[in-house]
């Protein structure tokens, strides 16, 4: 009996999940807020994919003890992304766009807005998975409940890239006609933009503009024509109000794999921020321990010379390279001990409540500030703006808009670490702020002009590590020859290159679509850049040329 229970419950299951009807019994509106929800509340893409994977490679932090000799290599549970899309997200912003079709003919019209929103989100998160696993189907994907259609074709990456811009130079120019009908609203349902039509057609324009940037390595003419078109738009960010970003509540990042208080600021960029007072170091990273009252009280332990005199910089980072660990500044790593009661530790942390607001990040409260997620930035918009001209792709300052772009950072992130109430949050200042851009390092220089947006760029992606390695792999930047000079990685006396894709795998002849990812697999493989079969991380894929 409980086996027959239990079957007659799993087929009911079974049924509810391959009948249309049963996602028709939701608005369209409602599943748009699931898919918003789903694009950023997996936890298992900030611990496996950021955490322990992206940002140790990208020296955007370190682990507690340092990285480990295997942390090139070690790409298991990478690629969260991927199972995210696949049934998920995908197969939500699929359902919004179904529950639509399936309107009667008179009212379909009335939702256009809303289709054109969920293909907007689709094409990005596409985009995001593709560009390290390579083919991914697209087109016929999600759609099973519909059609039935259970082995949806592969396409390659080249394919999508153009399908992506054709479909988003579509949407921007719907969004911002006239449309024939009145639109149905989202509101409360689209916590991005409420439904605003004008910044969603800004943010599919800015879109264009990033998948511009992995097409300037394969075909410079091709990504010309994009970054033309879409600057030919009156659908432009012009300020951080614009920027694509969700706003949540402390409870959102509750969960353990959100936690982010065992990882270690890095020193190269601790040290390029400390040394060009960016005010961006007191909201990225915790001081460490060395107050002057700990450090009178480490003298008076005998652990210093009597006379030595307390440094003021509490900002330290952590050595990236594992033979750097392991060599003259293994000591960093350790806490010293004062007394029984008081060990200081000389490194500081990346600043948790940026990542997890309720973290009690050094305090004896949980707390309540709210979290952010950003896709595309005003920041990030200025600085492909002031790229473009310094490649002489567009006309233009291209300082103007450097440091629109760095200005912009500063102030998001001075809002952001305010909102999530940091601890000893200290607001930005004008003067800060053009006192930073007057700095040698950063004050635009056209002769390095490039390296400089590259650099900028890279610091305001600390909150997006994905975007930080794309432009690495796209420009080399930065690197250990660079102004934030990223060290050169070597274990055991050996330098070491990073990862450039996900580990793929072979299918199982049990695959239902054993065919289609087998082709797609040995399609991929005749590009000699591709690595050494399909578990090479340190291939690429075909944006990613040689």
């Amino acid at each position: 009996m409980a086996f027959a229970f239990t079957a007659c419950k799993k087929q009911a299951f079974v049924d509810a999940n391959t009948d249309p009807g049963t996602i028709y019994s939701i608005t369209p509106q409602e599943q748009f807020l699931s898919a918003v929800n789903r694009a950023n509340n997996n936890d298992r893409i900030f611990f496996y994919d950021n955490y322990r994977k992206i940002m140790p490679w990208m020296q955007m932090l370190t682990d507690q003890n340092g990285n480990g000799k295997n942390f090139l290599t070690d790409l298991s549970n990478f690629n969260v992304r991927y199972s995210t899309f696949f049934p998920e997200l995908g197969a939500f912003l699929t359902d919004v766009q179904m529950i639509i079709e399936a309107k009667p003919e008179g009212e379909r019209a009335a939702f256009q807005n809303i289709y054109d929103f969920a293909d907007i989100m689709k094409i990005q998160y596409a985009l995001y998975v593709s560009e390290i696993n390579g083919s991914i189907p697209y087109t016929g994907a999600f759609k099973a409940r519909y059609t039935g259609e259970l082995n949806p074709a592969y396409e390659k990456q080249q394919e999508l890239f153009q399908l992506f811009d054709s479909r988003l130079q579509e949407i921007v120019s719907q969004l911002t006609g006239t449309p024939a009908v009145p639109q149905e609203i989202l509101d409360k349902n689209d916590p991005y933009f409420k439904g605003d039509p004008l910044k969603w057609a800004k943010a599919a324009n800015a879109l264009r503009l990033r998948l511009a940037t992995r097409w300037l390595k394969r075909d410079q003419a091709k990504a010309t024509e994009i970054i033309t078109s879409a600057l030919a738009s009156s659908a432009q960010m012009e300020s951080n109000d614009d920027s694509w970003v969700l706003f949540t509540s402390a409870s959102f990042t509750s969960g353990g794999d959100w936690a982010a208080d065992i990882f270690r600021a890095p020193r190269p960029t601790v040290d390029f921020m400390w040394k060009n007072s960016d005010p961006r170091i007191r909201i990225f990273y915790m001081k460490n321990e060395y107050t002057e009252a700990n450090f009178e009280l480490a003298k008076d332990a005998g652990l210093y010379d009597p006379a030595a005199v307390w440094n003021p910089r509490q900002y330290v980072g952590a050595p990236v390279s594992p033979d750097s660990v392991e060599g003259k500044f293994k000591d960093w790593f350790s806490e010293k001990k004062i007394n029984d009661a008081l060990s200081i530790d000389t490194l500081s942390y990346i600043q948790p409540r940026l990542w997890q607001p309720s973290s009690f990040s050094g305090t004896n409260e949980a707390g309540t500030g709210t979290g952010f997620f950003p896709t595309i930035t005003y920041a990030e918009y200025c600085l492909m703006r002031a790229e473009f001209i310094e490649r002489g792709i567009t006309g233009g300052s291209a300082e103007e808009w450097y440091n629109k772009g760095i200005e912009a950072s500063l102030r998001f992130y001075d809002a952001r670490a305010a909102a999530a109430m940091l601890p000893d949050y200290t607001p930005l200042t004008d003067g800060e702020i053009s006192d930073y851009l007057a700095t040698p390092d950063v004050k635009y220089d056209a002769s390095k002009g490039l390296e400089q947006i590259i650099t900028q760029a890279y610091l305001n992606f600390f909150k997006q590590p994905n975007e930080a390695w794309a432009n690495y792999k796209r420009t080399g930047m930065p690197n250990s020859s660079t102004a934030l000079a990223n060290e050169t990685i070597t274990i055991d006396g050996t330098a070491r290159a990073i990862p450039r894709r996900a580990q793929l795998t072979a299918p199982a002849e049990t695959d239902q679509n054993f065919d289609t990812k087998t082709a797609a697999l040995q399609e991929m493989a005749t590009d000699p850049a591709f690595g050494q079969g399909p578990g090479d991380g340190f291939g690429r894929t075909w944006w990613d040329v040689e």
